[in-house]
């Protein structure tokens, strides 16, 4: 898969259970709260969601630029 962070921290734990029509499990995760942006993306591209995902902190401030 990839690194994730171990579960057992202070922070928040996120489950996501994927199930089809006929309520069968398809797939199941459970990630740390600051990992699960990369999830989201690799369940965007495993199943074709469609989503956008934004990362925050790897947002820059695009305003700034001409500065630099």
């Amino acid at each position: 898969m990839g690194k994730f962070s171990k579960i057992g921290s202070q922070e928040e734990l996120f489950i996501t259970i994927i199930k089809d029509e006929n309520a069968n499990e398809l797939d199941s995760w459970k990630v740390m709260k600051k990992d699960y942006p990369r999830v989201l993306r690799i369940l965007n591209k495993k199943y074709g969601l469609g989503i956008y995902i934004i990362d925050k902190k790897n947002k820059k401030d695009k305003d700034l630029n001409w500065a630099i």
